[in-house]
Parts: structure tokens; sequence; C-alpha cells
């Protein structure tokens, strides 16, 4: 079995722009996240990226490495883990997958979540490097929205890219895990026999009425969390508070108020109050 199962030249699919270190470190902590699991998120220093692994078993360690601008001194740039210097991501990536950071390489990748699944209404052959080609009846996972226009999506293969929202259609009633599946080794996507794709029952939440009521809905905070101190558009919440909830975000946040403050907070640090509570 291939064990280095991701691609390096596919790391936007694994990049988390929004988390933070606490909580970047407590979803690779959980029990049961295999070693060698990682992301990759903004670092405090802007502009740089942070490494986060799952390295040990024992105490459920987890380590974060600060992936730096590397400024050449004949003009060209490329990116360090301490001393070690890359021409860019992907080849820092790849060189970590044979080789051991502080206890483990690279194994497996955090996947994004899955907020929509399209069908391909056109064929798209792609105008740019960015974009994701596509045929039509094909079938693709939607991450985000990054404009009324664009959307950023997964194909069957873990390759994304942006897709036109015109030339896709939405699979209405599709069981969507709405939780980021814990690397590749438990994607929450499945292949059957004929090729067709489907939802595996390792997923951990699903899109139900129960876990997304009709907004506005008022959810329990379930773990504190101080976000990062550049990032003034999300909350400071404490375990216990209770939010009310305005807006599910595109990137798997919430818009909510607190105290007569308006900010977003992850979906995995709220739980909605039902109407038997």
């Amino acid at each position: 079995m291939n064990m280095n199962g991701f691609d390096p030249f596919e790391w936007r699919s694994f990049y988390f722009p929004g988390m933070s270190r606490e909580e970047a470190h407590k979803l690779l902590g959980e029990p049961g996240v295999s070693i060698g699991t990682f992301l990759m998120r903004d670092s405090s220093r802007p502009g740089e990226y942070s490494l986060t692994v799952r390295e040990a078993d024992e105490g459920n360690t987890v380590c974060h490495y600060l992936i730096e601008r590397d400024a050449k001194e004949d003009g060209t740039s490329g990116v360090k883990i301490a001393n070690q210097s890359f021409p860019d991501i992907p080849a820092l990536l790849n060189h970590f997958k044979m080789r051991v950071l502080t206890e483990a390489s690279l194994l497996s990748a955090y996947k994004k979540p899955i907020i929509e699944v399209v069908t391909g209404t056109f064929k798209f052959t792609g105008e740019r490097e960015t974009d994701l080609p596509f045929e039509q009846g094909e079938r693709l996972e939607i991450l985000a929205k990054t404009n009324n226009d664009w959307w950023e999506a997964r194909n069957a293969l873990g390759t994304t890219g942006l897709v036109p929202a015109n030339y896709v259609t939405v699979q209405a009633g599709e069981f969507v895990n709405d939780r980021i599946s814990k690397g590749a080794s438990q994607s929450s996507i499945g292949s059957s026999g004929n090729g067709a794709e489907r939802f595996s029952s390792t997923s951990t939440n699903s899109d139900n009425a129960e876990t997304h009521p009709r907004l506005p809905a008022i959810a329990k905070v379930t773990f504190d969390r101080v976000p990062n101190a550049y990032d003034p558009t999300q909350l400071r919440v404490k375990k216990g508070q209770t939010i009310r909830v305005t807006q599910k975000l595109t990137n798997g946040m919430y818009k909510a108020e607190l105290d007569g403050q308006i900010g977003s907070v992850p979906f995995t640090y709220l739980r909605f109050i039902t109407a038997n509570e």
C-alpha cells in the first residue's frame, strides 16, 4: 500500500488559511489520527506558512514547523524550514515524504471539508493553470466558493482547482461530510465497482437538520478558542458560552454574535442547541 499518498503539487488542497495553531493542534492531536498526518496553515508571521504534523501516538504528539520565505542574493526566492532551503513548497513537501522531520515523515494530508457535491453540466477544458478541467457529467467536490463565478473544487483523483459556477449543477440531497476527514487513509470518499463515488461510514458528521439547523440559531461553545491575533474577523470564545449563529460561511466556519461582537467561529467548536434542551 502506498503510504505516501498525497501530491505535493496539490498542497492547496490541504492548506487552511484561517486555521490557528491551537485549532490545528487540536485536530491532529485527536486519538486515532495516524502518525504522519499533516496540514498547512498560515503562520502568525504574515506572508509565511506553518506545517503541522502528527508525529507520535505517545501523548498525541503534534509538532509545528515554520515555513519561511527564503530570498536569494541572485533575486530568486524559495522557502525554508530551519536551515534547509527548497525552491518551492512542493519540493519541501516531497523532501519530507522520504525524510523524517522530528519523529515522522509526511504520510497523509488532512482534507479540506466538502461543502457541496456537483456534476459538470458542460465540459470545461480550463483556461488558466489554476483551473480544474472536467467532463460533462463528472462529479466534483466543492471546497470553497471563491466568489459567485468561480468555485474551488476537487475531482476523484484528488486534483484541485477553480471551476466556473455556471458550468456545474449542485446535487441536491447528497450526503456531504462537513467535517475535515482525517487524512488520505480515512478519506470520506469511497469508490464503488462501477466507478461512482460514495461517502463511507467513517464520516464524523452528516450535513443534516440536527447538526446544521435553519439559521439564525443558538449554539453552545464546546472548546476555548483564542484566534490568530492577525485576524480580527474571528471571535474569541470560551467553552460553555452561548452564541447566536447567523450564517454558514463557505470556508466551513460560522458567522456568529457574542456580547455585541460579530465574527467567525469554526464549526468544530460549536454544538447547536436543540428544541428539547
